[in-house]
């Protein structure tokens, strides 16, 4: 052969052999992996940026701390960056796959600095991630369905320096050394859940918990807490982190209120990812975060999140988020990662901590369910959670249990059994149901103990069947005492819930008691959640005895409204001096105190969007941000079972809370009523009033300056209107006070009977409009779980009194404080 034919068939084979390795090496991937963990806690660090030097293409680290880095070509160095770190350099040829990286903590904090002419590079990101916020926002841009995985264990923070140091913890005393060696082999407590949930846009919502595991509890009381410590998504106005809500650094406006910088760019595909700090702008006092953001430039979404309250308090709360492209169509959130650190709960000499992690999967961008099959429960427990096989929980668990987690299981379930738990646990129940069980009955605690200025304390005992005598049928009565007024009263009643999505109810009752002169009541009416207005009740100083048999039915329909149907009886006895002279009834002209009403009635509620929760067969809201609507229609009959009176009555309540971003909470009431037809002042309309010498404590939607029953109308309306700006206008480290802003009007008359029909009674009419102004600043100093602060009210206009001082009133204000 010619060396020419040789040399053309090497050529040959070369060039075919240099292509294949083109081709091969266009598809060959070098692959690097590894966890990244604080040097001294051990600890995993969520979304570490994880960069190439070379070409600054890299990732970030999951809420595990674990990355994986594909390359196209051999990486010889990798950078390891953290806020609150001290940078790393690994080089990959010590780096095996799926090894461990140690960062070293290093105190660092955003410090305010001097803006330069120009724009700030990070507003333009920030800002265009507002813009889009809708569209990246899944609750508000797609149905969807996925099912999660969730863990949450407590622990005492331990000191990581003596945990790595053998000799130091030898130097501890006997109690902490044995301390330390049970928290590094076990956690205090633990649990988990697995839950689906539904969802169609904007609001509809469906999350059922269909496995539930509490370590040491066969009952899963617990298991709601694990699926609602964290916002879902970032991108709400308020992110809501273990109950307290904070101003998002991404809502509208943010870039005056929060500071922002660029502190990398990371490339990772055909996208950027821009690291942002951010912490609130010196001198801007609101309830805001700091962390680091991550925003892909496919969407301008967020990808990771890092956040925290930027004032520390007794309950710190720090956040985690990590977020995909699904479908290629839609950003979600996949991880979610919660630590708490619980300052005043000390174990051991240090603090208690809980860590929370959630593993969304299964994600379906539609709902397995239409909007009827949601309805307004938005998180219920499935009755067999707490009996799935262990085959269940490994098929969902992002990994198997560790020795860690399996003892502290193992343990915490033998204590549970020797000492009873479940039964000990049954007070928190108590709490959601109302009731104390006892066998085959329960006992309502609302039967217990009572105080108001008519009867003074009120002692009583209250008791039903439950389901382990009739399945949704209770039989229950009470009895009780008022030392002031020297009487007792008592009640019986039957209540029949079958089973139904419309929470249909039939009830009735016999009562032989008192009620407040005056007064109105709504049916499925319940006392705003941390509201002191049941504190109102302890002003009452005029009842009425009553005689009562009433039969009621109840349900729900077009998933907002809940209505009521009710017809009774009363024989009422005025119990003061009071008499009624009746010009037009068959009882003549002569002075009465006692008289009997026969009612029927509609009554409604109506709550836009309301969420509810339900937990052991009680439903209870969650959130309602819309206004609140109470409507009953009553008329009373005097045809039929020699009822005294007919009339017609109106009474309507609406209520709501406005939240304002930076600028605290608006809390609004609109009440008013009508009634046409004669009947006593007593069951007229009694105007709140709140003023009482021997006891001055402020009360919400009540006239804080007049007496309890110094204004009387068969027609009225009345507007209270608060504004809360919380912490926002004057805070320091340790003293928050509340400055709240109030204002009160009202309106009345009495048009169907003349005052001369009404003996032995002095009050007045509204007619020419009561006014009243306030101010309160609450949140002065906390015992336990309330807070306590002052108030001074004001009363104006056409009532008001010729001496200033006289008008003005001075009280205790109370709130109830996290």
């Amino acid at each position: 052969m010619e060396i020419s034919d040789i040399f053309r068939r090497f050529m040959r084979n070369s060039l075919l052999i240099i292509l294949l390795l083109t081709v091969f090496g266009l598809n060959a991937q070098f692959q690097y992996s590894g966890t990244i963990v604080d040097s001294l806690s051990k600890e995993p660090l969520a979304f570490v940026n994880v960069v190439d030097p070379v070409n600054m293409r890299g990732t970030t680290t999951d809420i595990d701390g674990k990355f994986k880095l594909n390359s196209q070509t051999a990486v010889e160095t990798l950078r390891f960056s953290y806020v609150g770190y001290k940078p790393k350099s690994v080089r990959t040829a010590n780096l095996k796959k799926g090894g461990t990286i140690f960062l070293q903590s290093a105190n660092v904090q955003i410090s305010e600095v001097e803006i330069l002419p120009g724009v700030n590079p990070a507003h333009r990101i920030i800002d265009l991630a507002i813009e889009n916020r809708d569209k990246n926002n899944p609750e508000k841009s797609t149905e969807f369905k996925y099912e999660s995985y969730n863990k949450l264990v407590f622990t005492a923070q331990l000191d990581s320096a003596i945990l790595a140091n053998q000799d130091s913890l030898e130097l501890l005393d006997t109690n902490l050394q044995e301390a330390y060696k049970f928290l590094n082999n076990q956690h205090i407590f633990m649990m988990e859940s697995i839950t689906e949930r539904n969802h169609i846009p904007p609001e509809l919502s469906k999350e059922v918990v269909k496995a539930s595991r509490v370590s040491g509890l066969k009952n899963p009381i617990f298991s709601l807490i694990g699926t609602q410590m964290q916002s879902f998504s970032f991108y709400t106005n308020y992110i809501n982190l273990f109950g307290g809500n904070f101003l998002s650094p991404i809502s509208k406006g943010s870039t005056s209120k929060y500071l922002f910088m660029l502190s990398d760019t990371i490339l990772e595909g055909s996208d950027s990812i821009f690291v942002i700090k951010f912490q609130p702008r010196k001198g801007k006092n609101f309830e805001g975060l700091k962390g680091i953001l991550h925003i892909n430039t496919n969407g301008f979404a967020v990808q990771n999140v890092v956040a925290e309250p930027f004032e520390e308090s007794s309950m710190n709360v720090r956040i985690q988020q990590r977020y995909e492209f699904i479908d290629g169509k839609q950003w979600f959130p996949v991880q979610l990662n919660t630590n708490l650190l619980m300052k005043e709960v000390i174990i051991e000499e240090y603090p208690a901590i809980g860590i929370g992690r959630s593993y969304i999967k299964n994600i379906k961008l539609e709902s397995d369910l239409n909007k009827r099959e949601i309805g307004n429960t938005v998180l219920s427990l499935d009755p067999e959670a707490g009996k799935q096989t262990e085959e269940y929980w490994n098929s969902y668990r992002s990994d198997t249990l560790n020795a860690k987690e399996q003892k502290t299981y193992h343990w915490m379930d033998s204590i549970g059994d020797a000492e009873n738990l479940d039964e000990k646990i049954k007070i928190y129940k108590t709490l959601i149901t109302g009731a104390v069980p006892w066998g085959p009955i329960d006992l309502p605690i609302q039967h217990w103990f009572d105080f108001n200025d008519y009867e003074g304390f009120r002692l009583g005992l209250g008791a039903e069947t439950n389901d382990k005598v009739i399945k949704n049928f209770r039989l229950g009565g009470y009895g009780a005492y008022g030392f002031k007024d020297k009487a007792f009263k008592y009640g019986g009643y039957m209540k029949w819930t079958p089973e139904s999505n419309r929470g249909f109810n039939m009830k009735a009752s016999y009562s032989n008691d008192v009620v407040e002169s005056g007064g109105t009541t709504f049916s499925n009416d319940r006392l705003q959640t941390f509201s002191n207005e049941g504190l109102k009740k302890l002003y009452i100083s005029r009842m009425d005895g009553v005689e009562k048999y009433q039969v009621e039915a109840g349900f729900r329909a077009l998933r907002d409204f809940q209505f009521t149907l009710i017809g009774n009886m009363q024989d009422r006895t005025i119990t003061s001096d009071y008499t009624f002279v009746d010009e037009n009834a068959e009882l003549g002209t002569a002075p009465i105190d006692e008289f009997r009403l026969f009612e029927t009635a509609l009554d409604i509620r109506y709550s836009f969007r309301e969420k509810y929760a339900e937990m052991f067969g009680v439903k209870f809201p969650v959130e309602s941000k819309y206004p609140v609507v109470h409507l009953r229609f009553t008329q009373g009959l005097n045809d039929y079972l020699e009822a005294d009176y007919e009339y017609q009555r109106i009474d309507l309540k609406i209520d709501q809370h406005i939240l304002w971003k930076g600028l605290g909470v608006t809390s609004l009431r609109i009440a008013g009523g009508f009634i046409e037809g004669e009947i006593p002042i007593t069951a007229n309309y009694r105007t709140q009033g709140t003023f009482s010498e021997g006891f001055l404590v402020a009360t919400e939607y009540s006239f804080e300056t007049v007496k309890p029953n110094e204004f009387y109308s068969d027609r009225y309306a009345s507007f209270f209107f608060r504004h809360n700006f919380k912490d926002l206008l004057f805070s320091t480290e340790k003293f928050k006070p509340n400055l709240v802003l109030i204002f009160s009007y009202g309106y009345g008359d009495l048009v169907q009977t003349d005052a001369e029909q009404h003996q032995n009674f002095s009050f007045s009419t509204m007619k020419n409009g009561l006014a009243e102004g306030g101010i309160a600043i609450n949140n002065l100093f906390s015992l336990n779980f309330t807070s306590f602060g002052v108030s001074a009210f004001y009363r104006m206009g056409p009532y008001s009194f010729e001496d200033w001082e006289d008008n003005a009133v001075f009280k205790l204000s109370t709130s109830f404080a996290f």
